[in-house]
Order: C-alpha cells, then sequence, then structure tokens
C-alpha cells in the first residue's frame, strides 16, 4: 500500500512540476475551494454541509500535494545572514508591517479584538445578530492572524497569502457594508442605478434573447414561467456582483504580491479584465437563475440562486487566472531577474 502511495505522489509531482502554470493554477483553485468551501458550510442546510466539506477537503490536499514554496517563486532575492534567500513584495509587506508594530506576536492580540469586535457588533449594534457572510470573514482574518507567528515559521507563503487575500477582503467589502448599514436602511442611488442598468436589464435582455418573456422595472425582473405564472425577482447590492469583485481584486492583490510578479501595465491590463470577467460571470449565473426558474419553477429557482453562484464563479476564475499565469510567466522569463 505504502508502494502505490509513494508512485501516486511521485506522479502527482511530476505532472505538475514546481514553478509550472499547472502547479500555480492548481494552488489557486485550492484557495477558492478552501474559502467557498467555508462559506457553502455555513448555509443552514445538510447539502450545503455536505458541498462545502467537500470543497474543504479538495482544497486541502491539492495544497497539501501541491504546496507554494518560496524556493518556487519568481521574486526578489535577498541577501540576509550570508544566505541568499527569495521573498515577493507581499512576504516583504507583511513582515515590514509587523516590524512596526512590535514583532511578529502582535498578530495575536489584533487578532483576538478582531473576533471579540465582531461578536459585540453582532450583540449590541448589527440590525442581524445572527453570524453572516461578512462576520465569518472578519473571523478569519482574526484566525489567521492568531495562527500567524506559529504557522508562518514553516507555511510563509501560504500564510501570508491568506493574510493579505483576507485582509483586502475585509477591506474593500466588509468595513464599507458595515459603514452604510450603520448610517441607515436605505441604498445609495448609485447603488441603485448600477442593480437597474447593469443587471436586471441585461438579465431581463438575455432572457428575452433565449425565447424567455422578461421585462425589468428598477430593481425587479419579472419572468413569465414555462406554466404560465408571473414572478417578480427583486435583486439586492448583495446580488450585484460585489461578492465577485471583491474576491477577485483580493485574490489578484494576494496572487501578484505573493505569488508571482507582473510589469504595472500588464497588472493593469489583468486587473482590468478580471473585473470585466467578474461582471459578465455574475450575469450570466442570474440568467442560469432565470432560466432555470422558467423551466422548473420557484423553488429551484431559489436552490440555483443559493448553489450555483459559487461553481460559476470557480469556472470563470480558473480559466482566467490560467491565463494570467501563462501571460505572467511569459512576461517574467523576458525580463531579467
Amino acid at each position: 500500500m505504502a508502494g502505490i502511495w509513494r508512485r501516486f505522489l511521485d506522479a502527482a509531482q511530476s505532472f505538475v512540476p514546481v514553478g509550472s502554470v499547472g502547479r500555480k493554477l492548481l494552488q489557486l483553485v485550492a484557495v477558492v475551494l478552501l474559502f467557498e468551501g467555508v462559506a457553502v458550510v455555513l448555509l443552514s442546510s445538510y447539502f450545503g454541509f455536505i458541498v462545502g466539506m467537500s470543497s474543504i477537503a479538495i482544497g486541502s490536499f491539492i495544497l497539501w500535494l501541491y504546496p507554494p514554496r518560496i524556493e518556487s517563486l519568481p521574486v526578489v532575492t535577498a541577501e540576509r545572514a550570508g544566505e541568499e534567500r527569495r521573498e515577493t513584495y507581499g512576504i516583504l509587506l507583511v513582515d515590514y508591517l509587523f516590524r512596526v508594530l512590535g514583532g511578529v506576536y502582535a498578530a495575536v492580540p489584533i487578532g483576538m479584538a478582531i473576533i471579540v469586535g465582531v461578536i459585540l457588533y453582532n450583540l449590541y449594534a448589527s440590525p442581524r445578530p445572527d453570524i453572516g457572510d461578512f462576520d465569518t470573514l472578519s473571523i478569519m482574518l482574526g484566525g489567521i492572524l492568531i495562527i500567524y507567528p506559529y504557522a508562518s515559521r514553516y507555511y510563509k507563503v501560504e500564510t501570508c497569502f491568506a493574510l493579505i487575500f483576507l485582509a483586502i477582503i475585509v477591506v474593500v467589502l466588509v468595513i464599507p457594508e458595515v459603514v452604510m448599514a450603520m448610517s441607515g436602511p436605505n441604498e445609495s442611488q448609485v447603488a441603485n442605478w448600477y442593480v437597474h442598468y447593469m443587471l436586471a436589464a441585461p438579465m431581463a435582455g438575455g432572457l428575452n434573447l433565449l425565447g424567455v418573456e422578461a421585462t425589468s422595472q428598477a430593481e425587479l425582473v419579472t419572468i413569465i414561467f414555462r406554466d404560465g405564472s408571473t414572478n417578480p425577482i427583486g435583486i439586492s447590492t448583495a446580488c450585484s456582483g460585489l461578492y465577485s469583485f471583491s474576491i477577485f481584486v483580493a485574490a489578484f492583490s494576494s496572487f501578484i504580491l505573493v505569488l508571482q510578479r507582473l510589469p504595472l501595465k500588464a497588472t493593469a491590463l489583468v486587473l482590468g479584465l478580471g473585473l470585466l470577467a467578474a461582471y459578465l460571470g455574475n450575469l450570466v449565473r442570474m440568467i442560469i437563475i432565470g432560466l432555470v426558474g422558467y423551466y422548473h419553477g420557484m423553488d429551484a429557482l431559489l436552490w440555483t440562486h443559493q448553489y450555483a453562484g459559487w461553481v460559476i464563479f470557480l469556472g470563470w476564475s480558473t480559466v482566467f487566472w490560467y491565463a494570467v499565469i501563462r501571460y505572467g510567466d511569459r512576461k517574467l522569463s523576458k525580463t531579467p531577474a
């Protein structure tokens, strides 16, 4: 049995060698599976728990099989204590911030403060005291800060990636939502304009092109199901693609800082294409949800809305990141270290 397992491990390592495009892509897919798996596990259903735990298990196994290592990174080299070490800008940035804070162990009380702050906010200030997605993301950031001083000794790349990823998510997604929630229940005119003209209207137009009668008004899309029933479907800002945009920006920034370097112009180009892909991916998700409702009814529509988003996100992001990695490797191969 041990011999079979060893042959499997050898074949897996030779299939995607260290530093190859395939290995980097698998590592990114693993990270997405881990974070999306945690989000799905939190859904209050037995099926959601099974799907989420499967996602976490697959992501963890891929990262265990193909762990990112500093020696495989196309990075800046630095001489320290007579020994050459490879370090990316992201790792240098994290090390610098902890030096400013007085040492790496400063992460532990900061992480504890974040978790306690989330709990207190839900108990005394939040209009919804239950633990939601934003609370979970904040708690995950606090958790990675608590374990960072210990885990980074052996998994520096992984912990730096997770720390930067979650910190950006909290800054660009969680904090603005908390501020808006505390300022009042009314959504901004910009959000209303975006939902109507960029989501509701294109969704209704796409469904009509596919032969499904649909109209849009403000944030509502009204669909005539196959059984003849009229079903208005509201699109909130939570369905506006904000999650996809934020996750993409966080993943892209973490990837560039920790795992890959690109020239400034190339970075801007890739970021723009990625945001466009995130928008189109979300729009396709909404059209698919409408089609499912048209053919199979409202219950199927709600189920698809609950679970299909992360599958579509994983699909388009895998294709996109494969292209980014290939492009980045070609750029770096033409640039002196």
